[in-house]
C-alpha cells in the first residue's frame, strides 16, 4: 500500500510538470507576438500600394463605365530591387493569359529570349500590305494591350519587321523595308499612347535583320508571316 509520504512525492512531480507546459506556452506566446511584429515592421508604403491596387481596380473593374476587365497584374509581384520591374517569368505567364482574351491579340507569340520578354505581334493582323496605317479591326487590342502595359514599371522597346522580299509600294510612301517596318513600329507607339500608355519607348525599325532567327525548319510563307512583325520588347529594368 502506497505511503502518505510517495502520495505527497508525486503530487510535486505532477505540479512541476504543468508548471514547466505553463512556462513552455508563454515562450511560444511570445515568439508568435514577436514574428507578427517584425511582419508589421517589414509591410509594403501603405499609400503607395494602396494607390497601386485602386488603379488596378479602377482600370480592370466591372463598374468601369468604359470597359469590363479583370486585372491583368496581381499584387503580389512587385519587384524589391527598384532598379528592377516585374519578374520576367511570372510576367510571362500572366500576358499569355491575358492576351488569350482578346481575338486578335491571341495569336501574339510572347517568348523570353536573352533576359527580354518579347511579345510579337503578326503584321499582317494589323495592317494592309504595304501600309503603315492601322486597321479599324485593330483598335480594341491596342486598348487592351494598352491597359495591360500600363500596370507595368519595366522598360519596353518596340521594333518593326518584315520579311525579306523586296519591298513594293503602291502608293509611294516606303522606299524600303526599313522605312515600312519603322513606320508600323511607330503607329504601334502612337496607338498605345492614345489609349494612355504614357511612359518612354524606343521605337526602330529592324526590316529583316532578324529573319535568320527564325526556325528554318518552318515552310517558306510561314517564314515569312512570321518575319512581318511588329515586337514589344519587355525589359527587366524599370522604365527612366
Amino acid at each position: 500500500m502506497e505511503s502518505a509520504v510517495s502520495r505527497r512525492q508525486n503530487r510535486r512531480t505532477a505540479g512541476n510538470g504543468v508548471s514547466w507546459m505553463v512556462t513552455f506556452v508563454d515562450l511560444v506566446s511570445l515568439l508568435l507576438a514577436f514574428f507578427v511584429l517584425l511582419f508589421s515592421m517589414t509591410t509594403p508604403d501603405a499609400p503607395q500600394w494602396e494607390s497601386f491596387t485602386a488603379s488596378l481596380r479602377s482600370a480592370f473593374s466591372s463598374d468601369n463605365p468604359t470597359r469590363a476587365r479583370q486585372a491583368v497584374m496581381p499584387e503580389t509581384i512587385r519587384s524589391e530591387d527598384p532598379g528592377l520591374g516585374f519578374d520576367l517569368g511570372y510576367l510571362q505567364k500572366l500576358l499569355k493569359a491575358e492576351l488569350a482574351r482578346d481575338a486578335i491579340l491571341r495569336d501574339a507569340r510572347v517568348t523570353e529570349n536573352g533576359g527580354r520578354l518579347v511579345i510579337s505581334m503578326a503584321s499582317d493582323v494589323f495592317f494592309a500590305p504595304g501600309a503603315a496605317v492601322l486597321r479599324e479591326s485593330g483598335e480594341g487590342a491596342m486598348f487592351n494591350l494598352a491597359v495591360a502595359l500600363s500596370q507595368l514599371d519595366n522598360r519596353i522597346d518596340i521594333v518593326g519587321h518584315t520579311d525579306p522580299r523586296p519591298f513594293i509600294s503602291g502608293t509611294g510612301k516606303f522606299s524600303s523595308n526599313w522605312e515600312l517596318s519603322l513606320a508600323r513600329a511607330v503607329a504601334v507607339a502612337e496607338a498605345l499612347r492614345r489609349f494612355g500608355y504614357e511612359k518612354p519607348v524606343e521605337v526602330r525599325g529592324a526590316a529583316d535583320g532578324k529573319f535568320a532567327e527564325i526556325d528554318a525548319r518552318l515552310e517558306e510563307e510561314e517564314r515569312f508571316r512570321r518575319a512581318r512583325r511588329v515586337d514589344l520588347v519587355i525589359y527587366k529594368e524599370r522604365d527612366r
